[in-house]
């Protein structure tokens, strides 16, 4: 059974994310820059070899692509050998060679490079990650001892050697080797940042409470120095103030909150995590007594039933909960957090509940834009997306009317697109997921979820935003044509499929900066795809790439396998690449199904239906496993149960 259904498209769907790299190889130096020169012959001597050291880059791309690796790997040599000094192009041609299983030519590779170049900090760092891949931790801690020698000012190579010696087993040098960093690393910020998690790690593991006062202490005294690198860095202030709360340091929590609260106005994260500090003294009776004494002491309390308000929700009272935040809200006439967090618990009861303190809060506060965005995903919510378009485009004019060099979050931008895609207003909606992905390209990846698991109306709506998405200039245009042939895949129309996949290839060959989206799952759904329009040879070529790019992808595992089963061909490999696959997923029925067909085929009847009955108890009344079920049950000249 190949195992393949529009379901397990759209659940297992973080496919050509913008983490996932081209090739898997054990270290992934950048890609070279530039490209094809016309005329090298009009060049200087010095800038014609480095155009052709470009030309021959490009043309290695054009083979790893085709799957030729040995003239990839030739390509990459020329160039290297035309820029022997170039220190990305020496680690991409080693990197070919481990792809190629030729370890030690890649290994000498980078050795002579580093001896013509011993200041090549990017040759220390392969060689310490191959070394690291191999376990040979002795090495990668004399390679990372060589680069924070060589290049003491560089954080990161103290950062490498201290976790090395972690791995190592020496963790009682781990704390030295990081305050050895802090007096000659330019900015130590980084070297603090490590210690303070070792610090809290310290704290959390204390058994005796002068050794956490200590560990506390001193994880204080090192956020603080990082809140002076680093003014303005909400994520430190947080962890400042939850440490002071915990060290009973109120006053001082609460100021570094409100600190917090003046940099980033607009942060509804503040009052919250106080709140939630005071919980961490596990002690909610102190908490509130302490919020109550604030509530004496300050002129305006609104924000004690903010943190009040988050004291109940924490235990579970959720009226008391929206009692305390519509105190808030009506007291702090210029906030609109206790507004929204009032709406999102009501949206969870009634969502006309939350329409109408939104609207109420707009009385309020006319126009404000995280109001605006709420209300705009309340309707969204409601399926009233005309009114949630309005209300999304005013939070828009709103912003931009009140600082011009502002802008709507990145989530934003989804939404707004998500909207736009409901109503068919393709441009538009093209336009915001445009926007969205320029800060945060992700979010092209939940955008296809959810077209995936959306109406067959929002998905066809989803397609035609993609294609123009497509015909837009970005540096995502490979990675759109891959999620549309996708979405033609969910449409079982396998053809287009096929054309968008092989666009999509096309493009990279034009512009191998876009090499991220030949992914294992590319080729795997491209496959996919072929198969389904029995164009065979070629999805196995394709299944065949998918596995020597990750080895340990299940899926393409299964569907090779069963490919060649259905084939009556290449028995013992399909065998042995479903018995992996079944390793890293024993209860799948599919894979099981592939299993039993594989022993059918080799004439195993018996160990065929053990398998074939295991799947169709994990997944009763499928048709294709009921069916092989009974032909194996023929060939054993069994009656059917």
């Amino acid at each position: 059974m190949r195992g393949f259904d529009h379901g397990r498209l759209a659940l297992g769907l973080v496919l050509f994310g913008v983490a996932a790299g081209c090739r898997s190889l054990p270290s992934p130096p950048p890609l070279l820059d530039g490209g094809l020169v016309s005329s090298p012959a009009l060049l200087p001597p010095d800038r014609e070899r480095a155009a052709q050291a470009h030309a021959f880059y490009s043309l290695g791309i054009h083979y790893e692509l085709a799957d030729d690796y040995a003239a990839a790997h030739d390509a990459y040599r020329q160039a290297a050998e035309r820029d022997p000094g170039n220190e990305r192009l020496a680690l991409r041609l080693a990197s070919m060679l481990v792809f190629q299983h030729r370890t030690a030519e890649a290994l000498r590779t980078v050795e002579d490079f580093l001896q013509r170049q011993p200041d090549s900090a990017g040759a220390l760092l392969w060689l310490a990650t191959f070394y690291g891949n191999v376990g040979d931790d002795e090495r990668v801690v004399d390679l990372f001892r060589q680069l924070t020698r060589r290049f003491p000012a560089r954080p990161l190579g103290w950062l490498q050697l201290a976790a090395a010696l972690a791995r190592a087993g020496d963790e009682a040098a781990v704390e030295p080797t990081l305050e050895a960093g802090l007096a000659r690393a330019k900015p130590p910020t980084a070297l603090r940042q490590e210690l303070v998690r070792l610090q809290l790690q310290r704290l959390r593991a204390a058994a005796d409470p002068a050794a956490a006062a200590a560990a506390r202490g001193r994880a204080i005294e090192l956020l603080r120095q990082i809140a002076a690198e680093l003014p303005g860095h909400a994520e430190t202030l947080y962890a400042l103030g939850d440490l002071l709360v915990q060290d009973e340091q109120i006053e001082a929590a609460l100021q570094t909150y409100e600190k917090i609260g003046r940099i980033q106005p607009d942060d509804p994260q503040v009052q919250p995590r106080l709140a939630k500090a005071f919980l961490a003294m596990d002690d909610q009776p102190r908490a509130i007594a302490v919020l109550e004494k604030m509530a004496q002491d300050l002129d305006d309390p609104a924000n004690v039933h903010f943190y009040l308000a988050e004291l109940y929700l924490q235990a579970g009272e959720t009226t008391n909960a929206m009692d305390h935040f519509r105190l808030a809200a009506t007291a702090a006439t210029n906030e609109p957090a206790p507004w929204i967090r009032l709406a999102a618990l009501q949206l969870d009861l009634d969502p006309s509940l939350a329409a109408a303190t939104l609207t109420e809060a707009l009385e309020v506060l006319p126009e404000n834009p995280k109001i605006l965005e709420v209300f705009g995903l309340v309707r969204l919510q409601q399926k009233r997306y005309q009114e949630a378009a309005g209300l999304f485009q005013r939070a828009s004019d709103a912003l931009a009317a009140q600082d011009s060099d502002g802008g709507p979050s990145r989530l934003f931008f989804y939404n707004f697109a998500t909207v736009c895609t409901h109503l068919r207003r393709t441009a538009d909606a093209a336009e915001w997921l445009r926007r969205a992905i320029e800060q945060e390209p992700a979010l092209l990846d939940l955008y296809l979820q959810r077209a995936l698991t959306g109406t067959a109306t929002f998905r066809r709506n989803a397609i035609a935003a993609l294609r123009a998405l497509s015909a837009m200039p970005n540096t995502e245009t490979a990675t759109v044509r891959a999620y549309l042939a996708n979405l033609y895949l969910a449409q079982e129309r396998p053809a287009t499929a096929v054309r968008e996949f092989e666009a999509a290839a096309a493009i990279v060959r034009q512009d191998p900066l876009q090499a991220a989206v030949l992914s294992p799952r590319f080729y795997f759904w491209y496959g996919v795809a072929l198969d389904q329009i029995q164009q065979t040879d070629r999805a196995v070529a394709k299944f065949e790439t998918c596995l020597a790019l990750d080895p340990e992808f299940a899926d393409a595992l299964n569907y090779l396998a069963y490919l060649w089963a259905v084939r009556g061909e290449r028995l013992d490999e399909a065998l042995r690449h479903v018995q992996t696959a079944l390793s890293l997923d024993p209860q799948n029925s599919a894979y099981l199904d592939t299993l039993g067909w594989v022993y059918y085929q080799q004439g195993r009847y018996a160990e065929a239906l053990e398998f074939l009955l295991q799947a169709d108890a994990l997944r009763p009344n499928d048709a294709e496993v009921l069916e092989h079920i009974r032909q194996t049950r023929e060939k054993l000249g069994e009656a059917a149960p």
